[in-house]
Order: structure tokens, then C-alpha cells, then sequence
């Protein structure tokens, strides 16, 4: 009873959810990995990345970033597009400022990476200082703007920046961010240039669900849902929460597979270029009163890993029955068709 048939080369794995009515939804989710070879090309890895089932982070969930949600939320409307890695110097040479690029589908995203500053005091309050070469930085939250202010002896004064409470630059008080980081990771449109309220946290990973602005999607849990709904979702609960991409990196609709990448300053060549994978797959749930249905999966992540480099794609399908509940058997999951696009795409590897 409720069984994976799984005949594809990924991975894949199942749970049962409940939508805000309280009827029993089975979700199957299906987790492809593929290495990008020196020429461009694309192949099958040989090992597979499992499929995530509770969110994993870098370190403490409070003050650290996510580094997996997870592969089974209960629906997307979109495709999620995430990218794990680091801005590289180009041809080699270190740099105090460059300008790393994302380009997938209608996704066109770039941010600025500078090297290690602090903030310096000076008469008219904090100031950046000079930037240091590098020739690898890491892209992650903990070097975008956000982070805690937990100076003060009184807790009542400590804050944090809810969109990213792993980051820095973030303070209560000007004062106190005098010798303290200043984020790596910004915005290309919007880059400190001088001491801003509130920048915008930039990055290129998933946001952690609770963290703004997918916090404020969860719904309203007061007396009335305490009475009327528990433990359901209360009824304004919003689905766009299970996107945990930026809402810059989600593609409406769902990516197909064939779309092209193109990711700059993101590797030691300097550009990577290559197409997604297009693979179809067929579902088949069966029951044990004979009867079985057939589904569909929709592409809800895009996972880059261009350090490999590696391309992971998660499809996610979902079937209501509720009354059927103790009746499923299996599902089993067929590749269909599998095109890698290796000629058509065109890919390689080349400095910017």
C-alpha cells in the first residue's frame, strides 16, 4: 500500500498532505540530476540527489539559510529556478567588484559581488570602507544585507531583518555597525553606495519559509481558526508560500525543458551556456479496487549548481482522493521520453 513503482533513473519519493478542506491529496515528486560535461553537453549523473523531504539549512534554522526546501510541497504555480555557487574573478584575476548573471526562460537577473568591506566610523556616522580583491566569493545570504542586532544589554532592543536574518550590515542603531561586515552580495540595480535604510537582501537561493515575504502568505491563526479550522490551514492561507524561490526567479505557468541557460561569472570560464533537459513522464496510480488513473507531473524546481557543474530538476505531481486513501497501492513512474538537446543547444563553456 501506497508504493513507489519507480522505472525512471531518478529519484523519487511520495507523502500524503491535506488541502484547506481537509481532503487527502497523494503527492509523488521525481528528482532528476544531470552533469555538465568540459564541452558543454549534458549526461545523466551517476549519482542521483535524493529528494528533500523536511527543509535543510547551512546551520542553526533561526540565524543561517536554507540550503533545501522541500521537493514535496502541496502545489507551485510556477517553476521555481535556484542557484547555489560562487562569483568567479574573470580570466583568473582578482577583482574588488564584478557583476555575476542568471539567464533562464524569462528570468534575466544580475547581482553585484564585491569584495570583503567593513564600516568605517567617521564624523558623519559609518562609512564603507575599501574593498578587498578576490577571486571566489561564495553567493549566499549570509553575505547579502539582513542579519541581527543583539548588541544592546537590553533584549527589548534587539532586532532583525526578517527578509534575511542570516546576513549582516543590518542594526538597530548606526552606531553599531561601525566595524561590521558590509554585504558582498547586492543588488546590480540598487548597490550600497552609501549608508540606506532597509536595502533589498539579493541573492540567487531559496527563501526559507519563515522569512519575508513567504512568512506573511502562511494565513491567520487566531481564536477563530482555533475553533473552526485546526488543524487545517486556515482559509487565508495563500499557495503562492510553497514558491521558495524570489519572486524574480519564478517562471508562471511551469519551464518545459529546452529552455536555455546562461549563467556569467559563475564558473572559472567565466560562461556557461546550455538547454535543460526535455523529459516526459506518465504516472499511474492504481488502486486495489482495479481501477487506476493516469497523471501528470508539472516542473516545479530548477536547482544550478554550476561549481559541478550540475543542472536538478524536480517534477511534482499531485492526485486528489480522498476516499481512496486506503485503497491506493502504488503509483509507477515511466520516462516517457528523455532529449538532451546536446546538438540543437549549441552549449559550451566560454570566457566572458
Amino acid at each position: 500500500m501506497w508504493a513507489l513503482n519507480n522505472q525512471t533513473p531518478f529519484a523519487a519519493e511520495r507523502t500524503w498532505v491535506r488541502d484547506k478542506q481537509g481532503a487527502e491529496v497523494w503527492l509523488v515528486a521525481v528528482k532528476g540530476t544531470f552533469d555538465i560535461q568540459a564541452d558543454g553537453t549534458l549526461i545523466l549523473a551517476e549519482d542521483q540527489e535524493e529528494v528533500v523531504l523536511p527543509p535543510e539549512f547551512s546551520g542553526d534554522p533561526q540565524s543561517s539559510s536554507l540550503l533545501a526546501d522541500t521537493d514535496l510541497p502541496h502545489r507551485k504555480a510556477a517553476t521555481d529556478v535556484i542557484l547555489f555557487g560562487h562569483a568567479y574573478a574573470p580570466n583568473q584575476k582578482p577583482a574588488t567588484k564584478l557583476r555575476v548573471a542568471m539567464k533562464v526562460a524569462t528570468i534575466d537577473k544580475q547581482l553585484q559581488v564585491t569584495g570583503d568591506r567593513v564600516w568605517e566610523s567617521s564624523i558623519t556616522g559609518p562609512v564603507i570602507g575599501y574593498a578587498k580583491p578576490f577571486l571566489k566569493m561564495p553567493i549566499t545570504y549570509e553575505r547579502a544585507y539582513g542579519g541581527m542586532d543583539l548588541t544592546s544589554e537590553n533584549e527589548k532592543e534587539h532586532d532583525w531583518e526578517l527578509r534575511n536574518p542570516a546576513g549582516s550590515g543590518f542594526a538597530v542603531k548606526q552606531r553599531n555597525l561601525v566595524d561590521q561586515p558590509v554585504p558582498n552580495i547586492e543588488d546590480a540595480r540598487a548597490a550600497l553606495t552609501r549608508l540606506l535604510k532597509n536595502p533589498k537582501p539579493a541573492g540567487f537561493g531559496p527563501i526559507a519559509g519563515h522569512w519575508s515575504p513567504r512568512r506573511e502568505l502562511t494565513g491567520t491563526y487566531d481564536e477563530k481558526w482555533e475553533k473552526t479550522k485546526q488543524p487545517l490551514l486556515p482559509d487565508d492561507f495563500d499557495e503562492q508560500y510553497y514558491q521558495c524561490a524570489p519572486k524574480d526567479q519564478q517562471v508562471p505557468g511551469y519551464l518545459k525543458g529546452g529552455e536555455v541557460v546562461d549563467l556569467s561569472n559563475l564558473t572559472p570560464n567565466g560562461r556557461l551556456q546550455f538547454r535543460l533537459p526535455r523529459v516526459s513522464l506518465s504516472f499511474s496510480t492504481h488502486f486495489d479496487d482495479g481501477s487506476s488513473e493516469s497523471h501528470r507531473a508539472a516542473l516545479h524546481t530548477i536547482i544550478l549548481r554550476p561549481d559541478v557543474p550540475r543542472v536538478v530538476m524536480v517534477w511534482h505531481t499531485h492526485l486528489e482522493c480522498h476516499h481512496k486513501v486506503l485503497k491506493l497501492n502504488e503509483t509507477v513512474i515511466r520516462v516517457k521520453e528523455r532529449i538532451m538537446l546536446s546538438e540543437e543547444a549549441q552549449v559550451a563553456q566560454v570566457p566572458v
